[in-house]
């Protein structure tokens, strides 16, 4: 999936309460990984724990 359409994808499921600035470590990081399967999981599960230390904050990225 490219950039643009990841970004399209989060703006349409999460709508109002998508801001851009939240999202573009995550995006950027990931998308650093790209075609390095172990380095995007490891991106994510960074990314999973990080978001886990603050509270009120769940990330949840479903299963492909």
């Amino acid at each position: 999936m490219s950039l643009p359409a990841a970004e399209m994808a989060l703006q349409t499921h999460l709508g109002d309460r998508f801001i851009d600035s939240d999202w573009r470590p995550a995006l950027a990081a990931v998308m650093e990984a790209e075609g390095d399967t172990e380095k995007a999981l490891d991106v994510v599960n960074g990314l999973y724990k990080s978001a886990t230390c603050r509270s009120g904050l769940k990330l949840h990225i479903p299963a492909l």
